[in-house]
């Protein structure tokens, strides 16, 4: 009881600081945290909506209901006036920390060395600074599972090869989308030398060995056992899962195109969901006229990490900070000479986007 009351005064809490700071305060929220978080929320979406919604918003303070690398990107495309905060600088992401830019650079080299075509990086969304800057250095850009598709082809109708990561799951059923044969595609990791492609047709896609641990999670039986018991609900999954999953779902896709294509569809429909479990919930609760399952209850405990009472908490200390009492609650930072050059992949990615 005594939980709840607190999250209570907390929700009271950040519905007054909003009020009374109008459209000096934006809570943007991703899909992934919990409903509650999500309700309060000034705009939420998936990773491209966010970062669209940040970069055409002029609110002084933004209060970013995600995981670490999204709030770095909000203070990358933030203007100079604008702060950005955080609840919970320990909500990470495990597939960010799967390769560093130091990494990504001497793999990115190798390729350049040893391809006969220009090689440009494209890394998803779900990384850090740094490696945003790369991207921004050498000419690429950043993707999200809504748009990786577009980036991709973007690069190979300029004659590039891509070198593709953190995501292999996301780059391998992007590959399939687009046509590419799998002798056109090459896994690397820490241990590829050039000699591991030397022998065969020259890749036109290099996919990093990396993985969200949450959509690798799914199984082929898991999808035979919900089909089992439910023979009519349509299967969609994330295209993080593995290429074995996405083949036996009737379709796949992001977060976004997940939610419009279970609220587009006729009441009585039957969904089994293949994502994130918070996310799963909050679509089953805003579409009570379908039946919405989870294909398996997975959390991301990191974004579950964000919650109305750390919210609430860089909510106040923006009132208190103007008040003069005290500083802004983990105010997010990253060094001005990574964010230049992350903000021109970042920027490079809404063009081709929204010029598509």
């Amino acid at each position: 009881m005594e939980r709840i009351e607190n999250e209570g005064a907390s929700l009271f809490d950040i519905l007054d600081v909003k009020e009374r700071l109008g459209s000096r305060l934006l809570i943007p929220a991703h899909f992934y945290v919990a409903s509650d978080v999500v309700d309060l929320a000034d705009c939420v979406g998936d990773s491209y909506k966010l970062a669209v919604d940040v970069s055409r918003n002029d609110a002084e303070f933004i209060v970013f209901c995600g995981v670490r690398f999204m709030a770095e990107g909000a203070r990358v495309l933030a203007r100079d006036h604008q702060r950005v905060l955080m609840p919970e600088r320990a909500a990470g992401c495990p597939m960010a920390d799967m390769i560093d830019a130091a990494t990504a650079r001497d793999v990115l080299t190798l390729l350049q060395r040893a391809s006969s075509r220009p090689v440009v990086p494209v890394v998803y969304m779900n990384s850090d600074t740094a490696t945003k800057s790369l991207c921004g250095q050498e000419g690429g850009a950043v993707c999200t599972s809504s748009n990786a598709t577009a980036i991709l082809q973007y690069y190979f109708d300029q004659g590039k090869n891509v070198f593709f990561f953190p995501d292999y799951h996301l780059g391998s059923n992007v590959a399939r989308a687009l046509g590419i044969p799998p002798e056109q595609t090459l896994r690397v990791s820490r241990e590829t030398r050039s000699h591991d492609f030397s022998n065969r047709d020259e890749p036109r896609l290099f996919l990093w060995d990396g993985h969200c641990p949450v959509h690798v999670g799914f199984t082929p039986r898991d999808v035979e056992r919900l089909r089992g018991e439910h023979p009519d609900a349509q299967v969609m999954v994330h295209p993080e899962c593995e290429a074995s999953v996405v083949d036996m779902a009737d379709s796949w896709g992001s977060t976004r195109e997940i939610r419009d294509a279970v609220a587009g569809s006729p009441p009585g429909t039957s969904w089994i969901i293949g994502t994130e479990l918070n996310f799963v919930k909050t679509l089953a609760r805003d579409n009570p006229d379908k039946k919405v399952l989870p294909l398996k209850a997975s959390l991301c405990r990191n974004m579950a990490k964000v919650t109305v009472a750390n919210t609430a908490r860089a909510v106040r200390s923006v009132e208190d900070f103007l008040q003069g009492r005290g500083d802004l609650f983990q105010e997010v930072q990253v060094d001005p000479f990574l964010a230049r050059d992350a903000r021109q992949a970042l920027h490079k990615m809404i063009s081709i986007v929204e010029q598509g």
